[in-house]
């Protein structure tokens, strides 16, 4: 701060050497202020500067992420939209394989009620045979047995 002793009166008024002296030591400590203001004001715009810079980076940052949650959004859609294709392509065809093993199982059903009909009417005529042959074979044994 200022470092003055006072103003000495003259005839006239102060003292003009002192008047000088204590405006110098005025200027002196307002040039220190404004020196000191001055480099308040290069911190302040430094810092100012750092945290745009920041700020900057930080609303890139914000736009990048921003980016990547819409693609992974986008992504995570398509994929679910493939697996739902999917998923119903493999319902289509699994009802379709069902529908084809249901006709071959209801042809294979028949295919084996026409045979199982085949078989008991074959096995009936051969037991009309087999008796046929007994009966005629008693036949011939009493007309053998006879003679």
């Amino acid at each position: 701060m200022i470092a003055f002793k006072g103003l000495k009166k003259v005839l006239f008024g102060y003292s003009k050497k002192d008047v000088i002296k204590y405006i110098e030591l005025l200027n002196e400590d307002l040039n220190t202020h404004i020196h000191e203001k001055d480099r308040q004001v290069t911190e302040i715009l430094m810092q100012n500067n750092a945290l745009m810079k920041r700020l900057e980076q930080l609303n890139k940052n914000q736009d990048e992420i921003v980016h990547t949650l819409v693609h992974a959004r986008n992504a995570a859609d398509k994929i679910i939209t493939d697996a739902r294709k999917q998923a119903d392509n493999i319902l289509k065809d699994v009802i379709s394989e069902k529908e084809i093993q249901t006709q071959q199982y209801e042809q294979c059903k028949e295919e084996f009620e026409k045979f199982k009909k085949a078989v008991t009417k074959t096995s009936k005529k051969f037991i009309k045979q087999a008796e046929s042959i007994k009966n005629d074979c008693d036949e011939a044994y009493k007309i053998n047995q006879g003679r």
